[in-house]
């Protein structure tokens, strides 16, 4: 936890297994492990079991939290989503045809929680068909579990940038998606802006947008009088991202980069940036509207 004039930095992951479901690891030894690890909150979110809000004697928050998921066929559309913060069981129930993913966005938002994409490049999600989905809190523009060795799609920022560019500008998210509890752990996660360390506030800053992804880096976003410019922990590259393909200013490199910025063209609609530290780890903002 990381205090400033205005709160505090919280650390958090809100994608997270257990053996309740398909996790390697029990409710107990997952919650020690982020505990240990030094997280101000998470979500254990197994698939179709609800955790429950609570906190450990360490202080640790623990955001009630599941994973729905629909879909077995790619052409059909496969869909996970991770409702996170419900007040109460979402009224959602498990059959094998005909729930879609807006049913199971719209029962997590009427038990008051926050409705996440999770995976969209490891699941194929389509562009076109998640921008008619309404309700979303966020997307997974990294999931650790996607990434080698179990799988070698981690990264949605195509996904993100292509929504974008039709108007749908979803807040990004970093999560673990832990299940073996080796090289998925640990490795990507949220940074909230909170008011104070309590439950509320985490949802409130979580509803607001207040956060950035990572895995690692710090990343901050402005975008003001034309220019977007990025203030970051010391990097080798900072990247913006738009609806433009192509613009000479959008790539810094470098060592120990710790400010960037580039100027917006009139007809680009968002920006979004990335920061890249000596290490490869990534953070990513959120995409925002210029025009």
């Amino acid at each position: 936890m990381q205090k400033d004039h205005d709160g505090v930095w919280l650390k958090g992951n809100l994608h997270i297994h257990t053996d309740r479901s398909d996790g390697k690891a029990s409710f107990d030894e997952a919650i020690a492990l982020y505990e240990r690890a030094g997280y101000d909150f998470i979500a254990v979110t197994d698939h179709w079991v609800v955790s429950e809000r609570g906190q450990t004697p360490g202080g640790m928050l623990l955001l009630s939290g599941c994973e729905y998921n629909i879909g077995r066929r790619v052409q059909e559309g496969i869909y996970h989503i991770v409702g996170v913060g419900m007040a109460r069981a979402p009224q959602i129930e498990r059959r094998r045809d005909g729930l879609t993913a807006q049913a199971l966005i719209d029962g997590i938002r009427a038990a008051d929680g926050l409705a996440i994409l999770a995976h969209p490049a490891w699941s194929l999600n389509r562009p076109e068909q998640a921008a008619q989905l309404t309700g979303l809190a966020g997307v997974e523009i990294y999931n650790a579990m996607s990434d080698l060795p179990f799988n070698a799609r981690p990264y949605s920022g195509i996904f993100v940038d292509q929504l974008a560019s039709m108007g749908v500008l979803l807040p990004c998210m970093a999560a673990d998606d832990t299940h073996a509890y080796k090289d998925d752990l640990h490795k990507g996660y949220l940074m909230v802006h909170a008011r104070e360390k309590t439950h509320e506030a985490v949802m409130q800053a979580l509803r607001d947008g207040d956060f950035y992804a990572t895995q690692g880096p710090e990343v901050h976003l402005t975008v003001e009088n034309g220019k977007a410019e990025v203030v970051c922990s010391p990097a080798s590259r900072v990247v913006f991202f738009s609806d433009s393909v192509w613009s000479e200013e959008r790539v810094t490199h470098g060592t120990g980069i710790t400010r960037a910025s580039c100027a917006l063209m009139p007809h680009e609609t968002y920006v979004r940036a990335e920061v890249v530290d000596a290490q490869g780890r990534t953070a990513y903002s959120s995409p925002v509207r210029v025009c």
